[in-house]
């Protein structure tokens, strides 16, 4: 929505910020660049779907990012570059099960950021969600549209950092003739817990509104009536994480969601654990489980990974192995239900996809 014209206002008021900041941010400046590219080669076979969708697929994914810093203001462009053996864009499909466009060379980033220290943070333009959803909530591939403020306190002890999020998106989606607006607010807290281990907790309310713009082709799984999104997404979320960066690094993911908007299936649950790093050890080992009613979220922005969005309950594996020069491969197994299917048989039917990737990451 406007998408030139809100990246326009935010490169004018970044410099004004930098002007109107406290004099120890008047330090010489230096100009600091980085590049980064990360690219995903994916080999896929879904087994058992009654449709006419493909079962074996191949994509390719190029994402290089280039981030220019001038002192306290730093400017980010990206492009994203799509290549797959299906044709998934609409019309062709009835329902996009997927939140790329399969052959397409895109945006995807392009934002200005003003920090004061560690206490403040401006950004805008289109950038990568700043609140710590899992992806139950919002895919990590969807990039926010807008604004977005961070204010932060640092090292009170145990407290690491306390952080309250804004966050205002219109669009955002890949398919955005149509998609909704997004008001999000979070407060995160990381906690050390001695020298190796800590707790983040975040706690976000996300509203998406003008849903009767999203695209027809990325309503999903959410109630709807003569094609028609019939319900509001006011959902209240709760993330917590454990880490231990011991000689083998750990995660563990609780996500726990509900949307206040409505009065029956309105949960979301999302558990996860991590062992290894492919960054810094020879393996690394997930297991997932997920267990979403059809109307605990906006289905557009969630996860695109498994078959459905929401209304589904499932179980994923991944065991990655690191290769030399930044690469490494992950085969992925993956067991999904359509629980809330409007066919009562579909509902115990489970449906497995397998992945093999190998994954680049500068």
């Amino acid at each position: 929505m406007h998408r030139s014209r809100i990246l326009a206002l935010v490169l004018l008021a970044a410099p004004l910020a930098a002007q109107e900041a406290d004099p120890v941010y008047q330090a010489p400046k230096t100009l600091s660049v980085a590049f980064e590219l990360d690219a995903l080669l994916r080999a896929e076979w879904t087994d058992g779907l009654n449709t006419a969708e493909e079962d074996a697929r191949q994509r390719l994914q190029l994402r290089p990012r280039l981030e220019l810093g001038i002192g306290p203001v730093a400017f980010g462009f990206g492009a994203e570059a799509n290549l797959s053996s299906d044709d998934n864009h609409p019309p062709v499909v009835a329902v996009q099960r997927d939140n790329y466009d399969s052959r397409d060379l895109r945006v995807d980033l392009a934002w200005a950021k003003f920090e004061a220290g560690h206490w403040l943070r401006i950004e805008g333009g289109i950038f990568e969600m700043p609140i710590g959803f899992t992806e139950m909530i919002w895919d990590r591939d969807l990039r926010a549209q807008g604004a977005a403020t961070m204010f932060s306190l640092r090292e009170r002890g145990a407290l690491k950092r306390l952080s309250l999020i804004g966050v205002g998106s219109w669009g955002g989606h890949v398919f955005d003739d149509g998609s909704a607006q997004t008001l999000a607010a979070a407060l995160e807290a990381d906690f050390g817990l001695g020298e190796l281990s800590s707790l983040s907790l975040t706690g976000a309310f996300v509203a998406f509104d003008d849903k009767g713009e999203i695209a027809s082709v990325i309503r999903r799984q959410n109630t709807r009536v003569g094609g028609a999104l019939v319900r509001d997404y006011e959902v209240l979320d709760a993330v917590l994480r454990f880490r231990h960066e011991g000689s083998v690094r750990v995660e563990l993911v609780a996500d726990a969601s509900v949307n206040t908007a409505v009065d029956d299936d309105d949960k979301g649950l999302w558990l996860a654990a991590v062992v290894g790093s492919v960054r810094s050890s020879l393996l690394r080992g997930e297991y997932v489980y997920a267990k979403v009613d059809k109307d605990a979220t906006l289905a557009a922005y969630g996860a695109d990974d498994f078959l459905w969005v929401t209304g589904w309950e499932g179980h994923k594996g991944d065991l990655g192995v690191r290769l030399p020069r930044g690469l490494s491969l992950h085969v992925v197994g993956q067991w999904q239900r359509f629980k809330d299917a409007p066919q009562l048989a579909e509902r115990g039917r489970w449906v497995p996809r397998y992945r093999v990737d190998l994954r680049f990451r500068s």
